[in-house]
């Protein structure tokens, strides 16, 4: 007979911890700690944000990982030289996020949504029907007014039918003019939980639509990430398409080896 341990079920909240981590990060991503400043000391911080000691020296070790942050030994804690964090793959940031952690200011141009039906690989990333209704936002984003990304993104319509009127497309679209963030509108507006995600990452050469959308020579590199993101019960929430000009970035990875070999 197999044994059947008794397994306690995970748990689907953020640990506190992360959320320290990831208020660091964004401090590093918008400035407020610069390249190479140092923190202030584990006794201030963790007063400042109001966590215990073992719980800030837990994000701090993320951090430590992720490349974000150095420690000193017998000195203190700083802000890497060249944050990791500016362009790092392990942390699932949208675009906007990206280009802002360039130092470069986020823009969308050529905006379009429209409905349409899952065709066999949306359906099967979706986790939806073959020809179930879809809504996809296609743009090329800016930094800098420069054109750096053309991304398809598409998500179920049916996600939506539960609440009153469904998806508005006018104010969706506003809402990205203006913000540019399609997460921070599905999260402020439907409460999605964008909690991990999935990518495949391939080297593709620009062909004539990506030439016209990002003003590029048909020879241009690109690098394509189709991503899927999940909530914590990894229920499918949004497919992408993404076709980043490959000179406008330097993407990194953090990479460990687990056992010595």
């Amino acid at each position: 007979m197999p044994i059947r341990p008794n397994i306690a079920p995970v748990q689907n909240s953020v640990s506190l911890p992360e959320k320290v981590a990831e208020q660091l990060r964004d401090m590093v991503i918008r400035g407020e700690l610069a390249p190479s400043a140092q923190l202030p000391t584990e006794p201030e911080l963790s007063r400042a944000m109001n966590v215990s000691r073992s719980t800030l020296r837990t994000a701090l070790d993320t951090l430590v990982r992720e490349g974000v942050v150095v420690r000193r030994r017998g000195i203190g804690t700083f802000v890497a030289e060249q944050p990791l964090a500016a362009n790092n793959l392990n942390l699932n940031w949208g675009v906007t996020e990206v280009i802002r952690a360039t130092g470069a200011k986020p823009g969308t141009t050529d905006l379009r949504l429209v409905t349409d039906t899952a065709d066999e690989r949306q359906a099967t990333r979706l986790n939806v029907q073959h020809g179930d209704p879809v809504i996809i936002v296609e743009r090329v984003r800016l930094a800098d007014e420069r054109r750096v990304v053309f991304s398809r993104d598409y998500f179920a319509a049916a996600q939506f039918d539960a609440w009153p009127g469904g998806l508005a497309l006018a104010e969706f679209e506003a809402y990205l003019k203006q913000h540019q963030s399609l997460y921070g509108y599905l999260r402020e507006k439907f409460g999605f939980d964008f909690h991990h995600a999935g990518a495949w990452l391939r080297p593709v050469m620009a062909d004539p639509l990506l030439v016209e959308r990002l003003r590029i020579t048909p020879d241009t590199a690109l690098l394509y990430i189709e991503q899927v993101d999940y909530d914590a019960n990894g229920r499918p929430l949004v497919l992408a398409d993404e076709y980043h000009v490959a000179e406008a970035f330097n993407f990194t990875v953090y990479r460990s080896r687990l056992t010595p070999g």
